[in-house]
């Protein structure tokens, strides 16, 4: 399984993993519900798993500025 950690702001990879043996649970996605993780990950056409969190940048400007929280982007 290969998977990708990006920022869902400003897309940057954060972390890849590519192991034959790794699986969702050994990430910790038992923890969220299926609307949760439907919300936070998404297969390419290569079979590569995105998982989008928020990078530290993207977090200081989202303490900077409080208002970002209400976009869903707000770098483009």
């Amino acid at each position: 399984m290969h998977v990708r950690y990006r920022c869902k702001h400003c897309f940057s990879i954060l972390a890849e993993l590519n192991h034959q043996r790794l699986t969702f649970e050994q990430l910790g996605f038992r923890y969220f519900t299926t609307e949760e993780q439907k919300q936070m990950t998404k297969k390419t056409e290569s079979g590569v798993v995105d998982v989008f969190v928020i990078c530290e940048s993207c977090e200081d400007a989202l303490k900077t500025y409080p208002d970002y929280h209400e976009l869903d982007y707000f770098i483009h």
